[in-house]
């Protein structure tokens, strides 16, 4: 019989991560590091890759790197440590009664924790011209593709 509280002889912990930015993954990482076995990890982004140095854009920008230079967690990397990526299919629901997300795909995936780490939208100053073609945030990659 396993002890109550033996999270080794037990079934994992089902750990759902919505956002697949440097904040989310870098939790991941530390929650790794103390103990690889607490948890089976899914993780839920909207760009199609994995994750990148935000920070490094500029460079991006400017043709000094590119995005594989900038990629901190590549494919490879969440196959390595059993991490289930969705990469490209942000979720859009919540269901807190069944405890699943719901991604935009409609796979639902069934949690026990979840880590909401989907960072922020650009704010874009509402002044005369902002609306006009062209004019963009300055983000993620897809902003650096597209300028």
């Amino acid at each position: 019989m396993n002890a109550p509280n033996d999270q080794s002889m037990s079934e994992k912990k089902k750990l759902v991560v919505i956002g697949n930015g440097m904040a989310g993954m870098r939790t991941v990482e530390e929650l790794l590091a103390l103990d690889d076995t607490l948890y089976d990890i899914t993780v839920f982004g909207a760009e199609p890759h994995g994750n990148y140095n935000r920070i490094m854009l500029s460079p991006v920008l400017a043709g000094e790197k590119t995005l594989d230079d900038i990629m901190i967690n590549t494919p490879q990397w969440y196959a390595a440590h059993g991490i289930t990526l969705h990469a490209g299919n942000p979720v859009m629901h919540i269901d807190r009664g069944r405890r699943e997300v719901v991604a935009a795909s409609g796979l639902r995936v069934p949690y026990d924790r979840l880590l909401l780490a989907t960072g922020s939208d650009p704010f874009i100053i509402p002044v005369p011209g902002h609306d006009l073609p062209g004019v963009i945030s300055f983000r993620d990659i897809q902003d650096v593709n597209t300028m």
